[in-house]
């Protein structure tokens, strides 16, 4: 049985995460900083030692500048076909 932290759907997910901050040219730091969390919380997040739930999930999107939505869809897009979690 595989672990969530390295399944393929929530490898996908970080990296599209990540891709995202990137974009919107925010670091590590800046995104925590708008967050009111240290620079450690969202880089757990991004190496898949920490699991990310919902709230958080639509506090980062909307801290990137983007609405969960498109922040979501950009995640399913880039999913394999046959989830693991």
């Amino acid at each position: 049985m595989r672990r969530w932290v390295s399944s393929p759907s929530y490898r996908a997910t970080l990296e599209t995460l990540v891709a995202a901050r990137y974009e919107c040219g925010l670091s590590q730091k800046a995104v925590a900083d708008i967050l009111g969390k240290p620079p450690s919380f969202i880089a757990k997040i991004d190496l898949g030692e920490r699991r990310l739930d919902l709230v958080e999930f639509v506090t980062i999107a909307r801290a990137l500048g983007l609405t969960p939505e498109d922040l979501m869809a950009r995640i399913a897009a880039k999913l394999p076909g046959d989830l693991e979690f």
